[in-house]
């Protein structure tokens, strides 16, 4: 019986962390990313995932969405020059993407089905017991719904008695530094809800989470409204270059 063809002459290869790859030759050639940091086979356990770099990460992404993508390495070293991180690209708006990779490009329109993916795992998680219990993962799903906002954005928790996710909903959006919201809209959704606790949460695009004057007048404002009417803002939470502020732990609430 005829033995079936090989595809091309294999080469090892070995990363940092001693796990090796056997890329066919007969693919297309290898970008510089992978040739200085070769990547784990998909076979490997998650945890050793962490041991590669991000721009490789980055990398993988970008050419398993386009695998005739020629130009990868300026792409990853573009796209984290301006976002900061993997994250940062991921989560980032579809008109900043599109600055960098063109009008329409498919690439944009898979990141941000991957943030989209991500922003639906992190809620999942934040849905099963107490949303505050674990903070951790409330802030990684915050990150992710609006950490790469470019205009200040406000959002409410609704939570029930024992602290169960009921809805996350955007209640302002405004300019770069300002986002209307009035208390007595929050306060009726609530009511419509049968939430108990609120925790609000809005964005400084600035990248300094340190709350203004006008924030802690706004939380004590839309405090007082929900005390009526027996609701209790628990928190009020500020998000900023990569950082996150509590007014109840600064001691505002």
């Amino acid at each position: 019986m005829p033995t079936r063809p090989k595809l091309g002459r294999k080469q090892a290869m070995a990363d940092a962390s001693g796990y090796k790859l056997e890329p066919d030759s007969t693919v297309l050639p290898m970008p510089a990313w992978q040739k200085t940091a070769a990547f784990p086979s998909l076979s490997v356990e998650r945890s050793l995932l962490a041991a590669v770099p991000e721009r490789v990460l980055l990398a993988r992404l970008l050419l398993a969405i386009a695998p005739k993508e020629k130009a990868v390495d300026a792409l990853v070293e573009a796209l984290l020059a301006q976002f900061g991180s993997l994250a940062g690209v991921v989560s980032a708006p579809k008109h900043a993407l599109e600055a960098i990779l063109g009008e329409g490009a498919v690439l944009s329109v898979y990141l941000q089905l991957v943030n989209d993916a991500a922003r639906r795992m992190h809620l999942a998680r934040l849905q099963v017991g107490s949303t505050l219990a674990d903070r951790a993962q409330l802030m990684a799903y915050l990150h992710t719904v609006m950490g790469q906002e470019a205009i200040e954005q406000v959002r409410v928790l609704f939570l029930d008695k024992k602290h169960h996710l009921l809805a996350d909903e955007v209640t302002g959006r405004g300019t770069i530094d300002h986002a209307p919201v009035y208390p007595r809209e929050v306060v009726r959704r609530a009511l419509v809800l049968h939430a108990h606790y609120l925790v609000l949460v809005h964005n400084h695009p600035s990248g300094d989470p340190s709350p203004s004057a006008a924030d802690i007048d706004m939380t004590h404002r839309i405090a007082q409204a929900a005390k009526v009417m027996g609701l209790c803002v628990w928190d009020h939470i500020i998000i900023g270059g990569g950082r996150m502020v509590s007014l109840r732990e600064e001691g505002f609430l």
